[in-house]
Order: C-alpha cells, then sequence, then structure tokens
C-alpha cells in the first residue's frame, strides 16, 4: 500500500484496498449515501453493510489494537470526550510522537455513534477547510446480526476549498469504509 494512499485513507479516519493479512476490500459494497440540505450545504456519506454484529465493528473503530491491525500499526486512541485519535504511519512510532493525522473526538454514544473533528492532517486539497466539518461514523445494528456503517462528514460550504476537500474525500472514503468491512468480516481464528 502507497504512503500516499494510506495518509488519504486514515485523513477521514478513512487504509488502502487491501489489508496486510490480503483480505481485499469490496468498494462495491459502498452506497454513496450524500444530500444537500435545505441550506445548500453539502452533507458527504457513505454506507456500507458489514456482516458483523455493531460490537465487532464498534471495537475495529475504538479499540487501539484493532484500529492499528487495519488502518495503520502507528495508531493511539484515547477514547473519550476530548479525546484523540492519532495516527502515524511510521510503525515505529511511540505514544507521544507527532502524528500525521489527528482528530479530536467531539461526542460518541456506546457502540452507536463517534463524532470527530480534524486537528491535524497533512497536506491534502482544501485541508484549510477540513477543521471546519464534523465527521460521524454512525453504526444501526441490521435484523440478522449485520451493521450498517455511515462515514459522514458534515459542514460543507460553497467555494474551491470545500469543493477540492469533497472532491478527495469523495473518492477516499469509500476505501476506508470497504477496508472496514474487509476486516470485520475476516474469519477470526
Amino acid at each position: 500500500m502507497s504512503r500516499a494512499l494510506a495518509i488519504a485513507a486514515a485523513v477521514s479516519l478513512t487504509a488502502g484496498a487491501a489489508l496486510a493479512d490480503g483480505a481485499k476490500a469490496d468498494l462495491a459494497a459502498v452506497r454513496d449515501t450524500s444530500s444537500v440540505e435545505a441550506s445548500g450545504a453539502r452533507i458527504l456519506q457513505d454506507t456500507v453493510a458489514i456482516h458483523a454484529p455493531a460490537a465487532a465493528v464498534w471495537k475495529a473503530l475504538t479499540d487501539q489494537a484493532s484500529y492499528r491491525a487495519w488502518v495503520a500499526p502507528g495508531s493511539f486512541i484515547d477514547f473519550r470526550v476530548g479525546g484523540r485519535v492519532d495516527v502515524a504511519f511510521d510503525p515505529k512510532a511511540k505514544a507521544g510522537d507527532p502524528p500525521d493525522i489527528s482528530q479530536e473526538i467531539i461526542a460518541y454514544l456506546p457502540g452507536r455513534m463517534i463524532a470527530f473533528r480534524n486537528l491535524k492532517t497533512p497536506p491534502l486539497p482544501g485541508a484549510a477547510a477540513y477543521p471546519k466539518l464534523a465527521i460521524v461514523m454512525a453504526l444501526n445494528p441490521l435484523p440478522g446480526g449485520d451493521t450498517e456503517v455511515s462515514l459522514s462528514q458534515v459542514g460543507y460550504g460553497g467555494g474551491a476549498e470545500f469543493d477540492a476537500l469533497y472532491g478527495f474525500f469523495k473518492s477516499h472514503n469509500p476505501e476506508y469504509l470497504a477496508d472496514l468491512k474487509a476486516y470485520c468480516e475476516r474469519p477470526r481464528p
């Protein structure tokens, strides 16, 4: 997986098209469920059904060891309101090392929803607008034990910076969800 692609994926709490264990991400399973509010504000949203219970998906998103297994080995999670998710792509990174990505946890409902705000990111198109967005991961348990997961970015305004950022994440957010799906659905020993 290229460093650039890995950065793109993790930036939105978004890792490339194949996981370290060889599981393949299924991009076709991800649906674009974006919308525009009456005010004209855009919500970029992608949704995927994962054949795993919500508790397993929640663990993949909030447990440091699990997150490291499918996003980046140098990930650090302080899971609490005001805590952070820091991602360093250097596999030798230690807690306290400067992260490549840093996002503050602004709210959560256990097992159901996490909201983030970007604190630090590598350069990407429209990066200056990124801190103005709220990023929401929502989990919806489905009949039969599956879980629907939506990754939403709320707060897109008008203008070139927001347009560039929207375009960037429109192409990269599905990778994040497809990788989450592949990780959660892989057979466990």
